[in-house]
């Protein structure tokens, strides 16, 4: 009796549970082959985000929401879009968190895709624009990269990446505040990791358009700034910027050809991992000849960890072999071009951003 009272009480708990649950909350567990399907599936929809992402910069929805939340029929006015297809795109975003639905088609702005503003101190829409045109076209000849060993980039535009950006200023232009934009957080983590400002004066080489050596003299003003970079960027400094070389020396010059010598303190940042590995020789070992005993060399690079450690640098490391030839590298691949240059690897100095600072010591 005991026994049916029992079986009965489980029946009905049974049963109380089917009715109070949603069927589509009755979901068997996946096996791992059925997981593994799901996620190939996920990264083969990668792109499809990636575009979303870019055509959401493009009608510069992240700054109509700066000042709150807007309805679909606003937004699809002021960037002049078609209402249904604008929410179809909103939504998919918000999936991914980028974008929220705080009401039915009442859209706002999250943490991601405050970024996409221009107004946004730390904006990344420059870097969302210039990936999603000149770099997403570089994409499609990644399988002849991989075939033949040249940057896809070349097999699209018939010419370098370098040489493409010296005859089209107005793509410069885009590629410039785009590096600026994603420095600026590299920029600040590096300062917080290391004391740039205690050799007294520091050699920035290749230093692009002198938004790290700007950084520099604001944190140390006494910082004696000395920046390397071609004719060309340096021109353009002159007139963009004409009271950073109130600040700091600026030389046109050519690393490959020749460095400012009887330097304290110089610096690499994001310049090996342009280059393949006979390049970054000749840069280095024009770093330790002008460099005189004591002085040190600091690199502010990626450095590639083990496998499953970091998929942000191994995607790095592909978007180099595609756009410059160059590549991230380990450190073990640091080490053996530093030994081979004549410098001695001392500290690493990790920083909050993917980031490292090697620092360096003539032999």
């Amino acid at each position: 009796m005991k026994k049916s009272i029992l079986k009965f009480l489980g029946y009905l708990c049974g049963l109380i549970f089917l009715c109070s649950t949603p069927l589509h909350a009755i979901v068997p567990p996946k096996t791992i082959q059925e997981m593994g399907r799901e996620q190939l599936l996920f990264l083969l929809s990668g792109e499809w985000v990636s575009r979303a992402l870019y055509v959401a910069t493009r009608l510069e929805v992240a700054d109509h929401l700066c000042q709150g939340p807007k309805s679909l029929e606003e937004l699809a006015r002021v960037t002049q879009s078609h209402p249904e297809s604008l929410c179809r795109l909103l939504r998919m975003l918000a999936e991914f968190q980028v974008f929220q639905e705080v009401a039915p088609c009442v859209f706002a702005n999250t943490e991601m895709s405050s970024l996409l503003a221009k107004s946004h101190p730390e904006t990344l829409h420059c870097l969302s624009l210039f990936y999603g045109e000149d770099m997403h076209k570089a994409w499609e000849e990644l399988f002849g990269s991989v075939q033949t060993g040249k940057p896809a980039f070349d097999l699209i535009f018939k010419e370098s990446v370098f040489n493409y950006f010296k005859a089209n200023p107005v793509r410069a232009q885009l590629f410039q505040q785009a590096m600026k934009e994603k420095s600026m957080a590299v920029i600040h983590s590096a300062l917080s990791s290391y004391d740039f400002g205690a050799a007294g004066q520091l050699f920035d080489i290749g230093g692009g358009y002198g938004q790290f050596m700007e950084a520099l003299i604001q944190k140390y003003p006494s910082l004696q700034g000395t920046l390397l970079e071609l004719p060309e960027v340096v021109q353009t400094i002159r007139k963009s910027r004409p009271d950073l070389e109130k600040r700091c020396t600026l030389i046109p010059g050519d690393f490959f050809e020749s460095i400012p010598k009887r330097g304290k303190l110089y610096l690499l940042k994001s310049v090996l991992h342009d280059w393949d590995d006979e390049k970054c020789l000749k840069i280095l070992r024009n770093c330790h000849g002008a460099m005189e005993g004591g002085s040190k060399l600091l690199i502010l690079e990626v450095v590639l960890t083990p496998t499953g450690h970091s998929s942000y640098a191994s995607c790095m490391d592909l978007l180099m072999m595609a756009v410059t030839g160059g590549k991230e590298r380990s450190l073990e691949a640091f080490q053996q071009m530093l030994e081979s240059s004549g410098f001695v690897l001392e500290h690493i100095y990790p920083t909050s951003t993917e980031f490292s600072i090697l620092e360096a010591r003539k032999k």
